[in-house]
């Protein structure tokens, strides 16, 4: 299943922000893997990412509340993002930022300080719901402006 936060994928799931209805889906679905396509920001080169690794600084975590029983109260999150099917994309590690945030060139320089190429905001919750449930996620994060259609036909065609 896509899950797309740009609005420029067709046949996908759309959704302006990660939500309750995010977690819903992402929870209730049979898949096993999902493609999460999320706008970024404060690229190290400004060019499409798979995402291999994370940072979360959203300062929040959708697993907060009660278990629910799709999963572990704490779930493992190592080796949930799928690298394989990168197709000649980069692969980075993205900081997850409140909604909203705006990195400065300070915080840029500070989060690639710690490894990070990118930030967003909608992947990192979407990935740990899928942890929690017990999925794995190629996640796929694009400039401003960028079109991710053609990409994720390429990376979901392997």
């Amino acid at each position: 299943m896509i899950i797309d936060f740009t609005g420029t994928v067709p046949g996908s799931k759309q959704f302006d922000k990660f939500g309750d209805d995010v977690t819903a889906l992402i929870r209730n679905s049979e898949d096993k893997t999902f493609v999460i396509v999320d706008k970024g920001t404060g690229f190290k080169k400004a060019e499409p990412f798979i995402v291999s690794d994370h940072i979360n600084l959203t300062g929040t975590n959708p697993l907060v509340g009660p278990n629910d029983p799709c999963g572990d109260r704490f779930p493992v999150v190592k080796d949930v993002y799928m690298t394989d099917s990168a197709n000649g994309l980069s692969v980075g590690i993205a900081a997850g930022l409140k909604p909203g945030y705006v990195p400065s060139a300070k915080d840029l320089e500070l989060l690639r300080g710690f490894g990070c190429d990118f930030c967003c905001y909608n992947l990192v919750p979407a990935m740990i719901i899928a942890a929690h449930a017990h999925k794995r996620v190629v996640g796929l994060v694009i400039p401003d402006g960028v079109n991710a259609e053609a990409i994720v036909s390429k990376l979901v065609a392997r």
